[in-house]
């Protein structure tokens, strides 16, 4: 048996990979944002660029595994926070 794709993951389980990242996205923005920290604030302590995390938090780039547990420990939670609702 081949390893899957996400993609053909989340269609199995008729998940849009679009919605996907999309609420991860939200899910992330709403963390940092509950957590009182600004966007510089979040990158700075993740060793990321301003851009990246906008980029990540407008759904307009996916984040990597590496990426979301150093975003995670910026803002102070759990990775699993970002995958509530999905």
């Amino acid at each position: 048996m081949s390893p899957q794709t996400l993609e053909e993951f989340l269609a199995k389980l008729r998940i849009s990979p679009t919605s996907t990242v999309e609420r991860v996205a939200r899910n992330i923005a709403s963390a940092r944002i509950t957590a009182g920290k600004s966007v510089q604030d979040v990158a700075e302590q993740a060793g990321m660029e301003i851009v990246d995390l906008t980029s990540i938090e407008s759904g307009t780039r996916r984040a990597s595994g590496t990426e979301l547990v150093k975003i995670a420990e910026a803002i102070d939670v759990l990775v699993d926070r970002f995958f509530i609702g999905i």
